[in-house]
């Protein structure tokens, strides 16, 4: 079963005096895998904040149908089980760290004793357990970003859905939300998010969707768009006599600390080094694919799109 299920869902908003809508989302069709972390990617005005909206039962598709964790949407039982940051979270800034996690506690009904063990672990995973005590009108937009993911966690979801979750972080601190993200997903619980920051999306994510002005244009594992770049082939030790020939059919070789590593820019490459290095019962201990950057890939499929479908860019 996916985590979440759409068919044909859309959403359209009616003009003040004037009978024409317009089309937020339209005939969206997406499945997003349990246990997987999963990219919503698309420029703003895409209709991404608008789909989560409708996933979380906050505002009713005005066509289609979906499903989160098997209910359908707005189910309350699926979202005893959802944890949510939104892209502008409101936070009750008069409050400590501690009195609005509290807070958060009590909306779900914790009991006190649960409640305390929660917050003292969630500030702890988001590095801000010496703010414990701090009120929330005296943090950054990153410090409250950290506040915001500990409440979305506090329940312990099966799925997570953050709108824009980098946002505002500093390297440190988007590099410790991607590192909790891939922690829930070896938990075997699904990270559903949005995001412009699309080097972070290429290093964690294992599946994205693009929406492109309220239309989906791809919906896939990541390694299914993304062009190959290299192939890193790493061996223990390759005896000196080989070096010179090797290095007349590769794109490089180095040796480092674990052997040597020879790069080859195409699977012919890399096929012609491996049968040479058989011949004489040399093989790689692994082969690593390195792919080119998500972001062009991107603006090329928006692009695509655009012109496809007879749109200014």
């Amino acid at each position: 079963m996916d985590a979440i299920e759409t068919r044909g869902l859309g959403k359209s908003y009616s003009k003040l005096f004037s009978f024409k809508k317009t089309v937020a989302l339209e005939d969206l069709d997406l499945n997003v895998p349990t246990g997987k972390i999963f990219g919503f990617l698309g420029l703003n005005g895409a209709g991404k904040t608008t789909t989560i909206k409708m996933l979380l039962g906050l505002s009713h598709p005005t066509s289609g149908s979906g499903s989160v964790l098997g209910r359908p949407l707005g189910d309350v039982k699926a979202k005893e089980k959802i944890g949510f940051l939104p892209e502008e979270a409101y936070f009750q800034r008069h409050l400590t760290s501690v009195e609005f996690l509290n807070f958060c506690g009590r909306t779900l009904h914790m009991d006190a004793n649960t409640r305390k063990n929660k917050i003292e672990e969630m500030l702890d995973l988001v590095s801000m357990t010496e703010k414990a005590n701090v009120k929330l009108s005296q943090f950054s937009k990153g410090m409250l970003q950290r506040i915001g993911v500990a409440q979305a966690l506090l329940n312990d979801p099966d799925l997570v859905i953050f709108d824009e979750p980098l946002t505002g972080l500093d390297p440190k601190g988007r590099s410790q939300l991607k590192d909790i993200m891939v922690a829930l997903q070896k938990r075997g619980k699904t990270v559903f998010f949005s995001s412009h920051i699309l080097s972070d999306v290429q290093a964690i994510c294992n599946n994205v969707a693009i929406l492109n002005r309220g239309h989906r244009i791809f919906q896939g594992e990541l390694t299914e768009i993304l062009e190959i770049k290299k192939y890193d082939l790493r061996f223990p030790s390759i005896p000196a006599k080989y070096l010179d020939a090797l290095e007349k059919i590769s794109e490089g070789l180095a040796k480092d600390g674990e052997g040597w590593v020879i790069q080859a820019n195409s699977e012919k490459q890399k096929q012609k080094i491996c049968k040479s290095l058989e011949k004489v019962n040399i093989i790689p201990k692994s082969v690593s694919i390195i792919y080119k950057d998500l972001e062009p890939v991107f603006l090329e499929r928006i692009e695509a799109n655009n012109k496809e479908r007879g749109l200014a860019s």
